[in-house]
């Protein structure tokens, strides 16, 4: 009976199981059992059946089944389809546990915490209210409110009140006397137990007499039933207002349940819509674009995997054209591709090591490409006057090294100019040692190169030859660090915003190591000349004069000057060399000047010395212009002269005057050294003339020439020779003066100029007070035996008259007249004040005696001694001689 299907309508499904399609049943009871073992949860006495998609009943509308109607559940719902396929309804959607307890309301549980502590431990979620829903508030029920209101106070009075029932006083009564037992009421009422079968019919299997217990159970349970009954009507009877309200509101909940169904339908079926047309379509394009760019993405990866294949090639090719910027950017570029957006592939895991090999590849290229370059540069013929030659592949060589951030190639350059230098120094040496006279063999190369010295006429002619030579060196070494400098500032070489860029720090850099180079270079020079030009060890490297040691500071300021002008760095060698060895060398040369001056003055005569015609040349030179010349030329060729004329004035002067002449203007000529050299010329010259001052002094007006150079007295010609020799020094000393203001005039002390002028004219002085001296002895030895008495003139002053002639003679070729005439004027005035003496001594007075005639006769003739001797003017007797002898 249970195997056929109820209905006409239905279909048996029990044969197949829809969760376990292998197993086959062959009747419905086993398909019943089946589900009842596998497919349900039985929680007590409770079951629940998960018979259905996703493991829910659609049937199950109260949720669960107590064991005796889960049979009929089965049978009606999931042993037969009816009409066919079953429409879906909200009853089959299902929803796990967590979803359907999880409050919006609460933060992600997302850990043991909030599962474990509750909502609290976490911050809590704030949900935005719908945009698309109205905001409901309490005025909204206020109506509903109201009507519900008055049934409830009423549904209240109702509940309070007891009903009046007195026709059901038997019917309680009844119900108390006959209690329906409590086994009854169990919701499992299993009669197959035999216990529970013995109380629901007690005494029916010991019972004789069956039909008896039967009938008296019948009743018995008539009885229930009749309680039952009643209770049942006293429930009806209790709910009846609810009952009969509910069966009249019964048709408007039914309109209103179908017109809540047509709008349910009707919104289902805007919302089946809105999900195919504006819902489906958008997710499926929002999912057709994230494959097109997951394609996209796909396919740039590709074609940037194809790229960095053709690395190794392309570099390859752009190391063939010498565009090494180009080829160390793709590399860097590859390397950083490779760490980046390919990291994880596997085929180029040793593309990034051949990178970095390729690399150290071209920076040793670069070093040799640069290495080779530098040598042909320059090494280049000194007559090549061009400007780098292959500019463009040089450009490109120092772009890819320093775009390497590698500056070993600064030392490489910095090696092969020095040797380049060092090269040019020996081509030159190499020149003027070939040109010397001599068998000896000088050996060039090792350290016997550094050890090579020139004589002091060769250093000056290697000046003239490596000057040139060298400049044209450094100015091929600063062209190259200027177009170095250049492409350090490039923007390929420094990088831009996607690689990776220079800092100012890293130019800045370069800049200074370019720089330091240059002044090395220069210093290194600067160290070779001066090693072979000053350091002198043997007589054989001596100048013969000072122009050769002027003519060596003029090309070793041209070559200092030249140097500092093309590199910007100024080096001191040569010139700090060159002051150490001047200083020694005059030095030297000052003490055999000294020397020579010292044995001069020592065996001179103090006659008047021809002057040679070299010396008369230089002498009218310097008159002509008014100054000492910065190049002395001596002419030869003319007879010499027996004055030394200066500004047309003849000056009588002795052979130790010509020397010291000579030595202080060869110091003159050397004077373009520098400042301390000079400085100490001065110290040489001011000693020189101090010297010559106060061995005149001694010689002359000390009468030491008596047993230096055997003469036999120091007459007036000698000390006139000794004034006029004096004033030749003075006019000379204005003009070194002059010349070393013009050359060095804030770098020189040159106090002891004035000094050893006023000496000069001090000891003049003194000469010409000697001479007056001397004569004005003569003049009183011979008035001391003077007796005013005829014949007139008397030999008394006929003497005078000699002496004063003899004077004369003595100083008209060797003094001026004006230095004659004052030199007479004081002895004229000595001579007065000794006559006065004399007259005073023997009485004579301007009375008109006749010893007072002869006195005036004495002077007449004396006056005129001194007209014919021109030195004193017409009128000297005008100035009351005759009369000024007898004033106190």
């Amino acid at each position: 009976m249970e195997d056929k299907p109820t209905t006409s309508h239905t279909t048996p499904v029990w044969q197949n199981c829809v969760h376990c399609p292998s197993l086959l049943f062959t009747s419905a009871s086993e398909f019943e059992r089946h589900i009842q073992d596998k497919h349900s949860i039985k929680e007590g006495s409770i079951i629940l059946c998960q018979y259905g998609q996703n493991g829910i009943c659609s049937a199950l509308q109260f949720g669960d089944l107590r064991k005796s109607g889960f049979k009929y559940h089965v049978r009606e719902y999931h042993l037969y389809t009816k009409g066919g396929n079953e429409d879906w309804t909200f009853y089959s959607s299902s929803q796990n546990l967590p979803a359907v307890l999880n409050d919006p309301n609460r933060g992600k549980q997302s850990n043991f915490f909030t599962k474990t502590w509750g909502d609290s431990f976490v911050e809590k979620v704030e949900i935005h209210p719908s945009p698309y829903l109205p905001e409901i508030n309490l005025s909204h029920f206020e109506s509903y409110c109201k009507k519900i209101s008055k049934r409830y106070r009423r549904h209240n009075q109702l509940k309070d009140a007891p009903p009046v029932k007195t026709k059901l006083k038997v019917a309680v009564a009844e119900e108390n006397i006959c209690e329906v037992p409590g086994i009854f009421y169990s919701q499992t009422l299993l009669l197959n137990d035999p216990k529970i079968f013995s109380k629901v019919f007690p005494g029916l299997s010991n019972s004789p007499d069956t039909n008896s217990t039967i009938r008296s159970l019948q009743e018995t349970l008539s009885t229930y039933l009749d309680v039952i009954e009643m209770k049942i009507s006293k429930q009806v009877a209790q709910k009846s207002d609810a009952f009969f309200h509910a069966m009249l509101s019964h048709d408007t909940i039914m309109e209103q349940m179908a017109r809540a169904v047509k709008t349910v339908q009707n919104t289902r079926c805007n919302i089946t819509t809105v999900k195919r047309n504006l819902t489906e379509c958008p997710l499926q394009l929002i999912s057709l674009t994230r494959i097109n760019q997951n394609l996209n993405n796909v396919h740039d990866l590709l074609k940037l995997m194809g790229t960095v294949q053709q690395t190794q090639p392309m570099i390859q090719l752009l190391l063939s054209t010498s565009d090494y910027v180009a080829a160390l950017d793709l590399i860097s570029s590859t390397q950083k591709v490779l760490s980046t957006h390919l990291s994880g592939i596997q085929a180029f895991r040793h593309l990034s090591p051949q990178l970095t090999e390729m690399r150290r590849l071209i920076h040793k290229m670069l070093s040799n490409e640069f290495l080779r370059f530098i040598v042909t540069d320059l090494n280049r013929p000194l007559s090549d006057h061009s400007d780098l030659p292959e500019r463009d592949k040089i450009i490109s060589i120092v772009s890819g090294i320093l775009r390497l951030k590698e500056f070993d190639f600064l030392d490489i350059f910095k090696s092969e100019a020095m040797t380049s230098i060092q090269a040019t120094i020996k081509q030159s040496v190499i020149e003027i040692i070939s040109e010397r006279d001599g068998q000896n063999e000088i050996v060039l190369r090792g350290s016997h190169a550094d050890n090579t010295w020139l004589m002091c006429n060769e250093g000056i002619i290697f000046l003239q030859k490596a000057t040139p030579n060298l400049t044209v060196i450094f100015k091929r070494i600063l062209s190259m660090s200027n177009l170095i400098v250049d492409i350090s500032q490039m923007d390929d070489v420094t990088g831009n915003e996607s690689e990776e860029m220079w800092t100012q720090e890293e130019v800045t850099s370069v800049e200074d190591k370019i720089k330091k180079l240059i002044g090395s270079l220069s210093d290194y020079c600067n160290e070779r000349c001066a090693n072979l030009i000053v350091t002198k060890t043997d007589k054989d490297y001596i100048f013969s004069d000072l122009t050769q040691l002027a003519k060596l500071s003029e090309l070793i300021d041209i070559f200092s000057n030249e140097f500092e002008k093309i590199t910007g760095h100024y080096s001191n060698t040569m010139k700090l060399a060159l002051r150490s060895f001047a200083m020694k060398y005059i030095q030297n040369l000052h003490s055999e000047r000294r020397a020579q001056l010292t044995a001069t003055l020592n065996g001179e005569r103090w006659k008047i010395a021809d002057v040679p015609y070299e010396l008369q040349s230089v002498v009218s030179k310097i008159c002509e212009l008014e100054s000492i010349p910065h190049t002395l030329q001596y002419e030869s060729g003319g007879p010499d002269g027996k004055y030394l004329v200066i500004n047309k004035e003849n000056y009588a002067v002795v052979a130790t005057v010509q020397l010291l002449i000579k030595i202080l203007l060869e110091y003159c000529d050397a004077t373009k050294q520098s400042p301390d050299i000079v400085q100490y010329l001065v110290h040489c010259m001011l000693e020189l003339i101090r010297l010559f001052n106060s061995r005149c002094c001694q010689l002359v007006l000390g009468a030491g020439a008596i047993q230096s150079a055997g003469l036999k007295t120091i007459s007036t010609s000698n000390l006139a020779l000794v004034s006029r020799s004096l004033q030749v020094v003075l006019w000379l000393l204005p003009l070194i003066l002059d010349l070393l203001v013009k050359l060095h005039s804030k770098e020189l002390l040159l106090n002891g100029f004035s000094s050893i002028e006023n000496d000069l004219i001090s000891h003049k002085q003194e000469i010409e007070n000697k001479i007056c001296i001397i004569v004005s002895n003569m003049l009183s030895s011979q008035l001391s035996g003077w007796e005013a008495k005829p014949p007139v003139p008397s030999q008394t002053f006929r003497n005078i008259s000699k002496h004063l002639v003899k004077l004369h003679e003595a100083l008209i070729d060797i003094l001026p007249i004006e230095q004659i005439r004052s030199i007479y004027i004081k002895v004229h005035d000595n001579f007065k004040d000794k006559l006065r003496e004399q007259l005073a001594k023997m009485n004579i007075v301007a009375n008109g005696s006749p010893q007072h005639g002869v006195v005036t006769s004495e002077l007449t003739f004396y006056l005129q001694t001194l007209k014919t001797l021109r030195v004193i003017n017409e009128n000297d007797s005008e100035d009351n001689i005759l009369y000024d002898i007898w004033l106190n």
